[in-house]
């Protein structure tokens, strides 16, 4: 079994990376009509990515541990968790949240919350800046590691809607996003229908609370 990326060459050295760690939101997907949000109540906000090393932080109980979409992204540059990797976030994030009025981080584009102190972390700079927001799925369940998982659950009930970090296939969950393989329920997401341009035009993973929504396999 895999337990890592298949493309090794890919994760940065944090010590030598001269560049941000929170990337701008320019893939097709997350940010093809601009780097900031264009409907909903974070209409404006600016959208920034945060990608870790896939399997190495993910819980082997994810439904495509071997099929993750990282397996076709050898491109991107993957950083390990730890604290020099919170350190560096910490650093951007200050500059960032001074500079716009809005933020939104897309947590994780590859991986997931490595630790229950990674989820503190979070919530840390949660409290610290009132306009950053985060956005994400997350595969941890109870029985993968239970103080990650009540961590998790604990920063929706205190943050709300600014902690739009939803269950990944867990269907009974109301606030989850759930693979086609394991259920027809919820809203397909329009992105892969060509419904919508990109995450910045829909929207829905974050504004509709009470909607589960369904991905299409990559």
């Amino acid at each position: 079994m895999k337990t890592t990326t298949i493309y090794q060459k890919s994760i940065k050295d944090l010590s030598n990376y001269p560049y941000n760690v929170l990337k701008d939101a320019t893939s097709k997907k997350l940010g093809a009509a601009g780097r900031l949000v264009q409907k909903g109540k974070l209409k404006g906000a600016r959208v920034f990515t945060l990608t870790l090393t896939e399997r190495e932080t993910c819980p082997t109980s994810c439904h495509h541990w071997e099929t993750c979409y990282g397996n076709n992204m050898p491109f991107a540059h993957r950083f390990r968790g730890g604290y020099d990797l919170e350190q560096r976030i910490a650093d951007e994030l200050k500059l960032i949240c001074a500079k716009y009025e809005k933020v939104l981080i897309r947590l994780h584009v590859l991986g997931d919350f490595y630790s229950a102190p990674y989820v503190y972390f979070w919530t840390d700079q949660m409290i610290k800046y009132p306009n950053l927001n985060v956005w994400g799925y997350t595969h941890v369940t109870e029985h993968d590691d239970y103080l990650t998982y009540a961590a998790i659950r604990r920063a929706r009930q205190t943050f709300g809607d600014r902690w739009a970090i939803r269950w990944s296939d867990r269907i009974g969950e109301e606030f989850s996003a759930n693979s086609e393989e394991l259920t027809d329920k919820g809203i397909t997401c329009p992105e892969q229908l060509g419904k919508t341009k990109a995450c910045t035009t829909c929207a829905l993973c974050w504004d509709k609370p009470e909607k589960q929504i369904k991905f299409l396999t990559h």
